[in-house]
C-alpha cells in the first residue's frame, strides 16, 4: 500500500511539473523576457539550485525528508504565484529563484524516502527496479503532464480570458500543488531509521557524507558525467521551444509544442524500461551500459542539430531522451549501491547540484553564444562535452567493469 502511496505522490508531482515544461521559455517571453535575458532568467534559476542544492539536502537528511519535501512544494506555489501575477525582468527572476528554491529542496528528499523503504523492504541487489520505477513514473508524469499543458494555451487564447495564454498552464499546477502537499503530510510516514539521524550534528553529517563522496572514485566519475548532463539538458530546455516554433510554418501548429513535449517524456519513460529489462534479461555491464549509452546520447544530438525537418526533428529530438532514459537506469543503479542510506538525501543532493553547475555553466555559456552563433551550433557544443567526460570516465568504468567480471 505504502509503495503505492508512494507512487501516486511522485506521479503527480512530476504531472504538475510537466504541465510548465513544454511552455516555460514561451511563458517567460510572453510576460517580458527576451531571447537575449531567458538564458540569463534560467540562469537564476540555476544558481539558486546551486547554492541551496547541498544545504536542503543535509537539512533533509538531519531534519525530516518529509518535511523538506513538503516545504518545497508550499515554496512552488509561491514562485508560480509570482509568475502569474508578475511580469518583466526582475519579477521573472525572483519567481524563477522561488522555483530554484523548491527544485533544491526537493530533489533529494522525495527520492531518498523512496529510495530506502525499497531498499529496506526489497533489498540492494533490486536497485534497477527502484531506479527504473522512479524513472517511469518520473517520466509519465512529466509526458501526461506536458501534453496537458501543450493543449492549454490554445484553450485558454480560444474559451477564457486570461492576461496570458499560459496562466492557465500556472493556476492547475498550482492547485495540483495544493493536493500532492496535502497527500504527502497525511500520509507519508519517514523510517525510523531517518528519525535517528536527527541526533547526529550537520557539522557531523557533513563530515560523514563528504567523507564518503571524496573518498569514493565512482562516485565522483558519475558526477563528473552528469555535470554534461546539465549542460546539454540546459541547451535543449532554453532553446527548444524556440527553434521548434522556428521550423513550423505557421502558428495554427503551436499545439504540437505539447506533442513534442509529450514524446521524448515517454520516450524516456520506454528507454527507462527497456533499459531495465536489458539489464534483468542479459546481465549487461552497467558500466560499459552507461559508457556506450552517453556515447550516443551525444551522437543524437548532433543528428538533432542538423534537422529541418519537423517530423524527424521530432524523431532525433526524442531518440535523445530515449537515450537519456536508458542511460539513467545504470546511472542511477551505479550511484545508490555506493550510497549508505544514512547520507542517501545528501549525497543525492550533491547529484542534482552537480546537474545544476552544469546547468548554469550552460546557461552562462548560451548567452553570450546566442548573439554568435545558431541553437544547432550550441548544441553542437553541448555534444562535444559530453563526449569529453565519457572519455574521461572511460578508464575507471572499464576498469571497474573488469574487477566485476573477474569476481
Amino acid at each position: 500500500m505504502k509503495l503505492k502511496i508512494y507512487s501516486i505522490i511522485l506521479f503527480l508531482n512530476s504531472f504538475l511539473t510537466g504541465i510548465i515544461t513544454p511552455v516555460i521559455s514561451l511563458l517567460l517571453i510572453d510576460k517580458g523576457a527576451t531571447l537575449s535575458n531567458l538564458s540569463l532568467i534560467l540562469g537564476l534559476y540555476a544558481f539558486t539550485v546551486v547554492i541551496l542544492e547541498l544545504p536542503t539536502g543535509i537539512i533533509a537528511d538531519v531534519f525530516g525528508r518529509k518535511k523538506s519535501f513538503c516545504l518545497s512544494i508550499v515554496i512552488s506555489i509561491i514562485s508560480f504565484l509570482i509568475l502569474l501575477f508578475g511580469k518583466g525582468f526582475i519579477i521573472l527572476s525572483i519567481g524563477m529563484m522561488f522555483y530554484g528554491f523548491n527544485r533544491a529542496l526537493a530533489s533529494g528528499s522525495f527520492d531518498a524516502m523512496f529510495i530506502d523503504y525499497y531498499i529496506d523492504n526489497y533489498g540492494k541487489e533490486k536497485l534497477n527496479n527502484i531506479t527504473t520505477r522512479i524513472n517511469v513514473l518520473d517520466a509519465l508524469g512529466l509526458s501526461m503532464g506536458a501534453l496537458t499543458g501543450g493543449m492549454l494555451p490554445k484553450l485558454t487564447g480560444t474559451y477564457l480570458s486570461l492576461s496570458s495564454i499560459y496562466d492557465l498552464n500556472i493556476i492547475i499546477r498550482i492547485s495540483l500543488a495544493a493536493v500532492v502537499v496535502i497527500l504527502s503530510y497525511i500520509f507519508i510516514a519517514e523510517t525510523s531509521d531517518n528519525n535517528k539521524e536527527k541526533h547526529i550534528t550537520i557539522r557531523q553529517h557533513i563530515k560523514n557524507s563528504s567523507s564518503i563522496v571524496v573518498k569514493n572514485s565512482t562516485i565522483i566519475c558519475v558526477f563528473i558525467s552528469v555535470f554534461s548532463t546539465g549542460f546539454f539538458l540546459s541547451s535543449m530546455e532554453t532553446f527548444w521551444q524556440p527553434h521548434f516554433l522556428s521550423l513550423l510554418p505557421d502558428d495554427s501548429l503551436m499545439g504540437l509544442l505539447g506533442v513534442m513535449a509529450f514524446l521524448y517524456f515517454i520516450a524516456a519513460t520506454f528507454g527507462s524500461i527497456g533499459s531495465n529489462n536489458m539489464i534483468k534479461k542479459y546481465k549487461f555491464d552497467t558500466y560499459k551500459m552507461y559508457l556506450i549509452l552517453r556515447t550516443l546520447i551525444a551522437l543524437a544530438l548532433i543528428m538533432t542539430a542538423i534537422q529541418t525537418n519537423i517530423p524527424i526533428f521530432m524523431v532525433s529530438y526524442s531518440l535523445i531522451y530515449l537515450l537519456f532514459g536508458m542511460a539513467s537506469i545504470p546511472e542511477g543503479v551505479i550511484l545508490n549501491r555506493e550510497i549508505p542510506n544514512e547520507v542517501r538525501a545528501s549525497v543525492l543532493s550533491v547529484y542534482s547540484l552537480v546537474i545544476q553547475i552544469g546547468g548554469l555553466s550552460g546557461s552562462l555559456l548560451y548567452s553570450i553564444l546566442i548573439n554568435y552563433v545558431t541553437i544547432p551550433t550550441i548544441w553542437m557544443i553541448s555534444a562535444s562535452i559530453i563526449l569529453i567526460t565519457v572519455i574521461i570516465i572511460a578508464k575507471k568504468f572499464t576498469a571497474e567493469a573488469a574487477v566485476k567480471k573477474t569476481a
